[in-house]
């Protein structure tokens, strides 16, 4: 699966960012695992073409997790045993901790934080249908009144969890407030499985961090159009400079047509005007602060085709 032998750094997976394009620019700038965007276990089970594609693992691209979501347990051992075989993953992740509306209301994501019970016998199902390894991801607990851990990790681990990945925040939190690493720390020290712990990582002192019962360290938002957090993190572990990860502008608009070219296959002309809105957002996160950015953020709003986009960002370097 991953490695633990020090720690690792994870891309978290981030429902419409962590698209194969995204997932094969964080491998190669040293993010030391990844996780697909999640999918519903229905949605797999239809085989729907679209959804399939999401879960394409790139040549070069592991150890590679793919991530599901559902409320029943023998749907999701059927989902998880299409996926492997299907993809051949090195792990499959389970989502417990997702607060949007589209999971919550199915009854899977963040709301199972409210039936742990259900939470292992999903982990348990998957794990007895399927020979790699099973993995969740999770939250402290539905509000601050309803704290689940540490005893919900225990709980998956005895269920066949072989890693746990722990968002120090409640669903209500949603991506508010600060995380509770010493809730964090106190969860991985109660379990023997390596947990990861997630939620503003990339705040974290190299103290902090060297000292930690956290096998690892999942990073989400903060590595958004910015592959370079992943070095800076791995700088700051080691005590090191963390100034030679700082991308320069034009390094940032090489890596954002990097990013678009990938994303649209070549071009722009044969895809749908919302494709190419999405590019156009992705592309913004990458050049975000960078000297320069408000005037160029005009222009890329106006951008129709692939040429367009190249010369613009070849004018800004």
């Amino acid at each position: 699966m991953i490695n633990f032998d020090k720690k690792r750094f994870l891309l978290a997976p981030m429902a419409n960012f962590t698209n194969a394009a995204c997932r094969s620019i964080f491998v190669e700038y040293g993010a030391d695992a990844v996780v697909s965007e999640f999918v519903y276990s229905r949605a797999v089970l239809s085989g729907a073409v679209r959804v399939m594609e999401k879960l394409k693992i790139p040549e070069g691209c592991r150890p590679a997790g793919i991530q599901i979501f559902g409320s029943d347990e023998n749907e999701m051992a059927d989902a998880a045993a299409v996926v492997e075989e299907k993809f051949a993953p090195d792990f499959i992740d389970i989502n417990f901790g997702c607060p949007a509306p589209n999971a919550v209301c199915a009854g899977a994501g963040a709301a199972l934080l409210k039936d742990v019970r259900q939470m292992a016998r999903i982990v348990e199902a998957v794990s007895k249908r399927i020979s790699v390894a099973v993995t969740a991801k999770m939250r402290i607990g539905w509000d601050s009144s309803s704290i689940v851990v540490p005893d919900a990790a225990r709980r998956l681990e005895d269920a066949g969890a072989k890693m746990i990945t722990l968002h120090g925040r409640t669903k209500n939190q949603g991506y508010d407030g600060a995380a509770d690493w010493n809730l964090i720390e106190q969860t991985a020290r109660a379990v023997s499985v390596p947990l990861v712990g997630n939620g503003s990582a990339e705040l974290l002192d190299g103290d902090f961090m060297r000292n930690s019962a956290c096998a690892g360290f999942m990073i989400g938002r903060a590595a958004l159009g910015n592959p370079w957090i992943f070095g800076r993190m791995k700088a700051r572990l080691c005590g090191e400079d963390e100034s030679a990860f700082e991308p320069t502008p034009q390094q940032r608009a090489s890596m954002a047509l990097r990013y678009a070219k990938a994303m649209a296959g070549g071009g722009f002309q044969n895809i749908s005007a919302e494709n190419i809105k999405f590019i156009q957002v992705q592309v913004m996160r990458f050049l975000k602060n960078a000297e320069g950015f408000k005037r160029l953020r005009t222009s890329l709003k106006d951008v129709k085709t692939l040429g367009e986009l190249e010369n613009l960002l070849c004018e800004y370097l």
